[in-house]
């Protein structure tokens, strides 16, 4: 994790990176196509980097909707989009508004519905960027908690001056702004750039590549769900109309699809560029969601923050600084163009007209200078960005709505009847549009909004995602179906309100439809000098003289009054700097109309109060139905609202609350009725009230909660208002406080429980170590005192088969040595289980080849297989594995084993099969009777043996053996059968590199006997016995013998002249061990300058630490009981 100042100076750089290309931006002409086509990224917000894994999680396959319904538009609706840029380009359109109110004979009560539609659906939309990039700052940093909100309020105050600079820089709304394209068009390629490092870092660095990834997530079952998570057709759906919607209702979208567009070349690029960008944006969406559910904890991650929390938990920097900048870029370049887009909208529609109407008057005519209209524009940004700064702050933060940027989505997309149905449709009428899309708004607020407020505030259910889309279809489909009626009922009574002023064949020079006013009946009658006196107060001197010029070479400059195709062209170019309702405001003002033009010019005023009184309506019912209590204090401590909650939570009686009421009268009242006091309050009723004023006067927020004594829990939050007083929300939270309390409870017992328990299982852990202890000295005592006899009894037994010369002697004694053989095999099956269930294996992993283990292991066999007259083929592999060479020689000799002992007749095949996941298959396969498909599990189990009459030898352990050591390992075991056809056993394990095999001595073992003449063996051995047999065997080869039975007997030895070998026991008598007598030995010789013998180690403890000792003291190691043949091919190996 990083420091909060070095993610702070990241996130400054970065700005200041923003900031550096807008300016190198500006001095370009225009934005390339590229440049368009990336800057239509601006649909990936910070969603893109977070929201698309969890909707990943839930629709698994079929993830990320939305961007699915971008891509049917951009590939399959391409004349649409054509259509709306050609309409915005000629009629210089500046914002979404605008574009609905023009289609509807440039009506500003649609334009103003339309403005606050999108602010109500936009500010919640700005908030959840804001919020993510305060998540990204908790997880990037360690010490986040107390600087975080001082970051946010400065990457704010960035990003508005950023709006500002490049958005706002002139008065002409449709000048295309290059600077914010190249700056948009950058941060889609961060956000691309980003998104793929973590998904390239998550594949093949976390994991092996994407196969490798799919293997692990089939055993987890959480990726498992979303391999295999069934999702609802409907809810899919819902998500791809609201993606069709999102390219023509999303403001910031609108704006740079269209309002940037400077021609159809940009579009014939973007058309399969911008797809092509999204689905760049898909690829590891599922691979991150997917190891995200493998790697982190889900109850400490959210699955929202997997793109980020992945490379911050595994401590990768470089890739955290990546993903964080991806983020980054989604979340400010979302905010910049929607609070641009949403501060032309607020100023077209409301703050210029209101301003406009108080200053056309000739004595203040002087205030409409270009300046004061460029500031009021910049001030409506500010207010936008801190509108969504206070609600990311106040209650996205404390009580966010869950899945709210479908909520907003869902509210954007009740404007898409009136877009499509208005620019196809000829009865389409600006009623049926208001209706239609109030309507919507009205369902979508009744089966969205509502219930999920309920869910936010209260503990209502959340509503599903079956719950959402079908609020969804009813809200949208309810729009449209009301749209329709309405605009048929106009046809069918001749009340179109268009129908006159546009008609239903009106098309313009290009043939596109649009309801456009009939320039040639204009009801304005404006002088020529008053239009271009205006015309210079408001338009920027360059553009104004352009129009001048245009006046003065026409017939229109010898003319009293402006002709209708002048004024035309004059109201476009007002509309593109102050916004269609203003340009009308400014026109009538200089307009000479009679009183039909004056009630004309009214009802224009009148449209725009309707529209401010609809909003504070629309506004006082929303505060009358949020489920927290709420009352605002005036600057003098007077109440001048609250809303019914307010009076339910305090419970005042009727018409108690009056406006003007001061606020210490409320709280005398509240204390009255014991509502201050908190339980164990100690301070009086009188110092209560004072400190609750002080608050309230000090102009600070505060927040706390009051535990009342009628046991009702309320959390008081307070915000002091711009022009002074104080907004105070109340939210009672007794039920929440109630669960918290029983929690609270259950965990003080659960801790006392769990200590308890701790206490109990470590001292069951104790005693289990003991007696894992005890049981590990007594399997290595075992395995040395059992085999010492084996050991001897394998000595003399071939020893004296070596002797006799009678052929019938010798085939006796040959029994005797393979009965031994047999004997000592059992009882290291019987050692190994043991050592295998106490945990005492320690694999030694590593790389080898495959075809020498395998091949030895034939020939071994190949003997005994031919004497039952089976043939055993072996297919030679180059293969190389990565595992334990011994434990896997063990594994595949007892499979080789059971396949020559449970094999009557037929043959047996061993070989390698190469597997696509970078595995192979070791296969034994015979042609036995075959095992029974419910035996197959049985044969695993220890000690038995299917349908073994007495036939054939062992204890059936050799199979359970195979189990166990193949899960020490972690390789698969498989079983395939069929009976009276034959059984085939597989070991799938990892294949590994080819390395280099070295090529085997070929063995040159003396046909001599007495080969070791002249050698001196000195054998330290504490049993009699087994010291007899070796004695007689190493004499028998030649060599003369010195034994001694510990350190001290073997004390005279160490002076002899010349010693070639020592063999020495481990475990002598008097508690002694070979190794240390040997290292005494070899250093008192080195000390005399006697010769160095070879140290050969002899011992049952076939442990790993007595072959590790052995190996770091250079001596050989030999397992008893040891094989005559082993010992004369090593001794000749090291005569010399």
């Amino acid at each position: 994790m990083f420091s909060i100042y070095t993610v702070g100076l990241i996130t400054l750089v970065y700005l200041g990176v923003l900031f550096a290309i807008a300016f190198y931006g500006n001095k370009k002409r225009a934005a390339s196509p590229i440049i368009y086509s990336l800057a239509l990224g601006i649909h990936c917000t910070s969603w893109a980097f977070f929201g698309t894994t969890t909707q990943a999680t839930q629709f698994g396959w079929a993830f990320v909707p939305t961007y699915l319904g971008v891509i049917i538009v951009m590939l399959f609706a391409f004349p649409v989009i054509c259509k709306i840029a050609k309409l915005c380009r000629q009629h210089n359109i500046s914002s979404l508004a605008d574009f609905i109110g023009m289609r509807y004979q440039h009506s500003h009560i649609i334009a103003g519905m339309i403005t606050l539609i999108c602010f109500i659906g936009v500010v919640p939309y700005i908030a959840l960027q804001l919020d993510a990039i305060t998540l990204m700052l908790n997880l990037m940093t360690k010490d986040s908690q107390s600087l975080t909100p001082s970051i946010g309020f400065y990457v704010v105050g960035l990003m508005a001056l950023f709006a500002i600079i490049f958005g706002t820089r002139t008065l002409d709304l449709t000048e295309k702004h290059t600077g914010l394209m190249y700056t948009i068009a950058f941060e889609s390629l961060a956000k691309l750039i980003g998104l793929l490092i973590v998904g390239l870092y998550v594949c093949y660095s976390l994991f092996d590549g994407v196969f490798d990834l799919l293997i692990e997530a089939s055993k987890n079952e959480a990726s498992m769900q979303i391999l295999q998570s069934d999702f609802s057709i409907w809810v899919f759906a819902s998500h791809v109309l609201l993606g069709v919607c999102a390219m023509f209702c999303l403001p910031r979208q609108f704006h740079i699809a269209f309002i940037e567009n400077n021609n159809e070349n940009e579009l014939l690029l973007a058309r399969w560029l911008f797809p092509l960008f999204l689905v760049c944006m898909t690829i590891f969406v599922l691979p991150i969601a997917l190891a995200g559910n493998i790697l982190l904890d889900t109850n400490q991650f959210s699955t929202d923050s997997f793109a980020l929390s992945i490379p911050v938990s595994m401590g990768n920097e470089w890739v955290s600084v990546t993903s964080y900048i991806g983020g980054l870029s989604g979340a400010t370049s979302m905010v910049i163009v929607a609070t641009l887009t949403m501060g032309i909208m607020v100023a077209n529609s409301f703050v210029t007209p209101l301003w406009l109407s108080t200053q056309v008057s000739p004595h203040l005519k002087k205030n409409l200078a270009p300046a004061n209209i460029l500031r009021i524009r910049q001030f409506t940004i500010i207010l936008v960005l801190g509108i969504a700064y206070w609600y990311h702050l106040n209650i996205s933060q404390t009580a966010p709505l869950v899945k709210s940027g479908f909520i907003a989505l869902s509210l954007l997309a009740q404007m898409f009847p009136a877009i499509i149905l208005g620019l196809y449709w000829k009865n389409a009428t600006k009623s049926s549009a208001i209706f239609g899309t109030l309507v919507g708004a009205a369902c979508w607020a009744y089966f969205i909004l509502y219930p999920s407020i309920l869910s936010s505030y209260y503990f209502a259910d959340t509503l599903n995602d079956t719950d959402l889309a079908l609020g969804f279809y009813i809200s949208f489909f309810s729009n449209t179906v009301v749209f329709v009626v309405i605009s048929l009922l106009n046809v069918a009574f001749n009340k179109r309100s268009s129908a006159n002023g546009h008609p239903a064949n009106m098309r313009n020079n290009d043939g596109l439809l649009g309801n456009y006013v009939d320039e040639s009946k204009s009801s304005f009658q404006i002088p020529t000098n008053e239009l271009l006196a205006l015309i210079n107060r408001v338009i920027p001197a360059q553009l104004a003289k352009v129009f001048s010029d245009r006046v003065s070479l026409s017939d229109a400059a010898n003319l009293a009054y402006v002709e209708p195709s002048v004024l035309a062209h004059a109201e476009r170019l007002l509309s593109s700097h102050v916004g269609n309702a203003s340009a009308r405001i400014l026109l009538a003002a200089i307009s000479i109309n009679k009183k039909e033009d004056i009630n004309e010019l009214t009802e224009w005023i009148e449209q725009a109060s309707q529209t401010f009184q609809f909003n504070h309506e629309l506004l006082q019912s929303s505060v009358a139905h949020i489920p927290q209590g709420i009352s605002v204090i005036g600057s003098d401590m007077s109440l001048i609202a609250w809303n019914q909650k307010y009076i339910e939570l305090f419970e005042y009686p009727k018409n108690f609350l009056q406006v003007g009421m001061h606020l210490r009268e409320i709280l005398q009242f509240n204390a009255s009725r014991g509502l201050m006091h908190q339980r164990g309050e100690v301070l009086s009723t009188e110092e209560i009230i004072e400190r609750r004023i002080s608050y309230t006067l000090s102009g600070n927020a505060y927040k706390f909660i009051r535990d009342n004594q009628n046991g009702r829990v309320i959390e008081i939050a307070g915000s002091p208002l711009p022009g002074g007083g104080f907004v105070t929300t109340y939210n009672d939270i007794s039920e929440y406080i109630h669960i918290q309390r029983q929690l609270e409870d259950a965990k003080v017992d659960l801790e006392s429980r769990v200590e308890e328990r701790t206490a109990e299982l470590n001292s069951a852990k104790l005693d289990a170590e003991m007696a894992n202890t005890s049981k590990t000295k007594f399997l290595a005592a075992a395995g040395h005192d059992l085999m010492q006899p084996f050991n001897a009894a394998s000595l003399f037994a071939s020893m004296l088969h070596q002797r006799l010369k009678n052929a019938d002697d010798r085939e006796l004694t040959q029994g005797l040595v393979n009965a031994l053989e047999n004997a000592d095999q059992l009882l290291s099956m019987l050692l190994d289980m043991t050592k295998l269930e106490s945990g005492l294996f320690k694999p030694d992993l590593h790389s080898f080849s495959l075809n020498p283990l395998l091949k030895n292991l034939v020939t071994e066999y190949a003997v005994v297989a031919q004497q039952k007259q089976l043939s055993i083929d072996y297919v030679q592999t180059s293969v190389w594995v990565h595992s334990d060479r011994r434990l896997l020689n063990r594994i595949i000799q007892n499979l080789i084993s059971n396949a020559v002992r449970y094999t009557e007749s037929g043959r047996i095949l061993v070989g390698v099969r190469r597997r696509a996941d970078n595995k192979v298959e070791i296969c034994v396969l015979d042609t036995g009777k075959g095992i029974a498909e419910e035996q197959k599990r049985l044969i695993f189990d220890e000690f038995k043996q299917l349908d073994n009459k007495g036939n054939n030898e062992g204890i059936g352990l050799g199979l359970t053996i195979v189990e166990k050591m193949s899960q020490l390992l972690n390789h698969d075991v498989e079983v395939r059968s069929i009976v009276d056809k034959g059984t085939q056993f597989s070991i799938r394990l990892r294949r590994s590199k080819c390395g280099i095999i070295p090529i085997a001595e070929k063995e040159d073992i003396a046909k001599n006997q007495a080969f070791m003449q002249q050698k001196t063996v000195l054998l330290i051995e504490n049993q009699a016995l087994i010291a007899n047999a070796m004695t007689t065997l190493l004499q028998g080869w030649g060599a003369q013998v010195h034994v001694a039975h510990d350190a001290k007997n073997a004390e005279p030895f160490q002076q002899l002249a010349n010693i070639d070998y020592i063999i020495a026991d481990y475990h002598l008598d008097n508690g002694d061990n070979g190794i240390d007598v040997c290292q005494s030995i070899l250093a008192f010789r080195q000390q005399n300058q006697l010769n160095k013998p070879v140290l050969l180690l002899s011992t049952a403890d076939r442990s790993q630490a007595i072959r590790d000792q052995a190996d770091v003291h250079n001596m050989i190691y030999l397992p008893k009981p040891l094989k005559p043949v082993a010992l004369k091919r090593l001794l000749q190996k090291t005569k010399s």
